[in-house]
């Protein structure tokens, strides 16, 4: 339960019952379907893989120079791996994004999207937002919470697959032709935002128990918390409003692509302050304690002496 593979091996399972349990067709084989989102546009899934490609490899330079300059420093440092951690995941996170926008981008016919009944027509539901995010999702839960907050695996489980398992229950919301089960299914997964949200609370308050004096970015770590908390709300707000039809396939496309990329430029930005952070602390302690270690030595000496 507190491994990752297990936390992966949970979600695919999900996916997969669910797969089989809606089977839905994919959008390529539906004309309807297929026409809806020929006219949806894609350039800026173009101008989205120039940002994406460019904040990837500057986000792959600085983990590059944090390892080397960590390694020039394994003597003097412990727990090293919480300085190349972050930049790690957010590579990986980039580089989904990038892929899934190169896929939107360059694709001759929408297999990536399903086929949903809405407002009486065949129109695409984007099943690749619901893969990435089932990738992204849980490494922006541990950069919340392991990288940021210092929770463990155990904090993070729970919270970690009941989003996973909601989002996989929201995308299977659209398939299900009984109005009644699909309100139900609707309720369940806000319910299951809500408890996940309440956990993720608890990392925050549990931090600054841990950590009542002002420290290395204290007060913007938790600033990531709550705000993934606000950003998966809006979520499923335009989730419920494309479902009753407020909310067009090509709004909903586009609100997607543009706040999954703001919000891991956000995540990248809030862990470039508590990086700053940390290496100012650290300096300042290795200032002390070569401080400390050269007082004592001199006062030894002059004992001696």
């Amino acid at each position: 339960m507190y491994d990752p593979v297990a936390w992966a091996a949970i979600t695919a399972c999900a996916a997969g019952l669910a797969y089989a349990f809606v089977r839905p067709t994919l959008c390529s084989d539906v004309d309807e379907c297929t026409e809806i989102d020929s006219e949806l546009s894609t350039s800026y899934n173009g101008l989205a893989c120039t940002g994406l490609a460019t904040v990837f490899l500057h986000e792959l330079a600085s983990l590059m120079l944090t390892r080397k300059s960590i390694s020039q420093a394994q003597g003097l440092l412990h727990n090293t791996k919480r300085f190349v951690e972050p930049s790690a995941f957010l590579c990986w996170s980039f580089l989904v994004l990038l892929i899934e926008n190169a896929v939107l981008l360059m694709a001759k016919s929408p297999w990536y999207a399903h086929s949903a009944q809405l407002l009486g027509k065949e129109q695409p539901v984007y099943t690749i937002f619901y893969l990435e995010w089932l990738i992204n999702v849980p490494i922006l839960l541990v950069l919340a919470g392991r990288c940021a907050l210092s929770m463990t695996n155990q904090d993070i489980a729970r919270p970690l697959i009941i989003t996973n398992l909601y989002i996989i229950l929201a995308w299977s919301c659209y398939y299900v032709d009984d109005s009644s089960i699909r309100k139900s299914l609707v309720s369940l997964s806000f319910s299951m935002y809500g408890f996940a949200s309440y956990d993720m609370i608890m990392w925050v308050c549990k931090f600054l128990r841990a950590n009542p004096d002002s420290s290395s970015g204290l007060y913007l770590r938790p600033v990531l918390t709550v705000c993934l908390i606000v950003i998966f709300g809006i979520y499923g707000l335009v989730f419920l409003g494309r479902l009753n039809g407020s909310v067009t396939p090509q709004s909903e496309k586009l609100f997607f692509t543009f706040m999954d990329i703001g919000s891991k430029l956000l995540v990248s930005m809030i862990f470039t302050g508590v990086r700053s952070s940390q290496y100012n602390a650290m300096l300042l302690d290795m200032l002390a304690n070569t401080n400390t270690s050269f007082a004592r030595n001199y006062n030894q000496v002059s004992g001696d002496a």
